[in-house]
């Protein structure tokens, strides 16, 4: 979470320490190129302009007009320049094996965006581009960066430090215009399914049974679905689910899918609202194409109306004195946070969905919510813990403070050197 915002921030970081220059190599074949600047004996080319402002219109959403963000990546690009200028004078080397080192380097991290290398092999192919081709274009920018890095950690511009004072003294100037720590609550729950009456259990297992005993007796299953199934979406295809990879599967389907093979038909089985008859077209090592049929369990106004003065009695027993965690583990019906005695995890207050958001901001830390009604079922909420929003103190944000002021620091006296080989080096500027 970003607590500080450096609005004088230069572009030109963006531009040296991350070599955007490398842009140049895809946009500056597609141009005729023309000098923009010429910074003692080197130019400074239009693709290389358009290079670094592409990049920029690639990382960043708010930028200055393209007549102002031309003219000010331009500068940054004959800053870039003078450092290389002045390296050349302090007569910094650069090892090829250096070169290869943070080519390597960089090439890792490039590849780690992507998901295989086979995807980042086919980008560069897209691109015309092997993995050597890549190094070659780019070897010559690695140089120029390693150059301007080694000149600045000579000159004592990189690695500066600041004060245990000068933290401080900003903390105290500046926490009230620093972003708050927002309130955080952390929650454990006792979930309860709407559950059927005996009767609507009971005529959906029956009608199920009736049903797969017609497939038992040689039925169509596909005519047997668009007859009985109550699954809409699949009824009129004959019950057709589609292929999946197992790993897209519910815990309940897999179980029934590891004991069918090719063109069986399974037992009767319960899932959340009703009974599933699943066929198995066809079956191969990681995927299954399926079939089902579907009957579902009625739930009515007096089933929920049960499972609500269910819990408001599990609720007033907690009141009293019974343990929260003993009653989650005898009637939760959510399997994942049953054994953890409910707990759900911790979140951002304002995060929360509703209705949770607006039921836990009347909670205080210990306390446990009236049933709260939800798609799944009924769910009991207790606050584990509730910090309300308040200022970051000093010791969160000291990490965040000496960085920003490290940055203030290092930028100002890049400015004052970068000012003073400029006025003994020539600069001419062709604006774009």
């Amino acid at each position: 979470m970003p607590i500080l915002q450096n609005n004088n921030q230069k572009i030109f970081w963006l531009l040296f320490l991350f070599g955007t220059i490398c842009f140049t190599g895809l946009y500056g074949s597609k141009i005729a190129d023309r000098i923009v600047a010429v910074v003692g004996n080197e130019v400074i080319l239009q693709s290389e302009l358009l290079g670094a402002v592409n990049f920029l219109k690639l990382t960043k959403e708010s930028l200055p007009p393209d007549s102002i963000l031309y003219r000010e990546v331009l500068d940054e690009l004959i800053k870039n320049q003078l450092l290389l200028v002045a390296a050349q004078k302090e007569s910094i080397v650069i090892s090829r094996q250096e070169i290869e080192e943070e080519l390597e380097k960089n090439l890792l991290l490039l590849r780690q965006n992507y998901r295989s290398t086979e995807e980042f092999d086919s980008v560069l192919k897209r691109e015309g581009l092997t993995e050597r081709t890549l190094k070659e274009r780019y070897r010559s920018e690695i140089r120029k960066r390693l150059l301007g890095q080694k000149l600045l950690a000579k000159k004592g511009i990189l690695n500066l430090s600041v004060s245990a004072r000068e933290i401080y003294e900003f903390y105290e100037t500046h926490k009230e215009s620093l972003a708050k720590r927002p309130a955080i609550v952390s929650l454990a729950h006792l979930f309860y399914l709407i559950k059927p009456s005996l009767q609507n259990e009971s005529l959906a297992q029956r009608r199920t049974s009736e049903i797969y005993d017609i497939i038992l007796r040689g039925g169509d299953f596909e005519e047997v679905a668009k007859s009985f199934s109550e699954d809409r979406r699949t009824q009129k295809v004959g019950g057709y689910l589609g292929k999946f990879h197992v790993s897209e599967l519910s815990s309940e389907m897999r179980k029934v899918i590891e004991t069918l093979k090719t063109g069986e038909v399974s037992l009767p089985f319960r899932i959340q609202g009703g009974y599933e008859i699943v066929k198995c077209i066809s079956k191969k090592r990681d995927s299954v194409e399926l079939a089902h049929i579907f009957i579902g369990v009625k739930i009515t106004k007096e089933d929920t109306i049960r499972a609500k003065k269910f819990l408001e009695r599990l609720r007033n027993e907690i009141i009293k004195g019974r343990n929260f965690d003993s009653l989650v583990l005898l009637y939760s019906d959510d399997p994942f946070t049953k054994d953890s005695s409910g707990y759900l995890g911790e979140f951002t207050l304002e995060n929360l969905q509703e209705p949770f958001r607006t039921v836990v901001k009347k909670l205080h830390t210990g306390e446990v919510s009236e049933p709260v009604l939800s798609e799944h079922g009924f769910h009991l909420i207790k606050v584990l813990k509730k910090e309300e929003e308040r200022y970051f103190t000093l010791a969160e944000l000291q990490n965040e403070i000496r960085e920003y002021l490290i940055s203030l620091k290092t930028q100002e006296k890049l400015d004052d050197y970068l000012l003073r080989i400029a006025q003994r080096t020539y600069i001419e500027k062709h604006f774009y």
